[in-house]
């Protein structure tokens, strides 16, 4: 496995390589079911769709040629007008542990505080120590539990927020 290379924008495939990534990683092997790839497709195609460089930012690492991972800041979201949400960030466990993920996520950050957004928030579920770790260690906050269920996960969900103004 060569060092994982940044990109960052949209190429043809990326994004059914998000979505097909995504699923292969959070669905347990043997289960048939795709409503976590569906609901991923619709909404990164939507994503892709309004993707405007001025205010969403999507960040790829490919290894040897191939996609490895992923990091969206979705600026023009209409859930949260005027923040930025963190998306689909994921790498593959054989290029975990080298910096890679903590390069897609400083960088995504980076994009956050240059564009001035007040306020980036995402979305999660329990049971992910890893990532909630850094997450707050970079100053993020939960400020939202609840049980439900979204991709096909029925665990507790968080919104977790990090201020950047003021």
């Amino acid at each position: 496995m060569t060092a994982p290379q940044i990109v960052a924008g949209f190429r043809p495939g990326y994004g059914e390589r998000i979505v097909q990534m995504h699923g292969e990683y959070y669905t347990p092997p043997g289960d048939a079911r795709v409503a976590l790839e569906s609901a991923m497709a619709r909404e990164v195609n939507e994503f892709a769709d309004r993707y405007d460089p001025e205010t969403d930012l999507l960040l790829t690492a490919h290894s040897d040629g191939v996609l490895v991972g992923s990091i969206v800041v979705d600026g023009g979201q209409t859930e949260r007008p005027g923040e930025a949400r963190l998306r689909w960030f994921l790498l593959l466990p054989k290029c975990q542990g080298h910096g890679v993920g903590r390069d897609l996520f400083r960088r995504a950050m980076d994009f956050c505080r240059e564009r001035r957004f007040p306020t980036v928030y995402l979305w999660t579920v329990e049971g992910l120590p890893r990532s909630l770790q850094m997450y707050t260690s970079a100053g993020f906050r939960i400020v939202e539990r609840f049980s439900g269920s979204h991709y096909s996960f029925g665990d507790v969900r968080l919104r977790l927020e990090l201020p950047l103004a003021g």
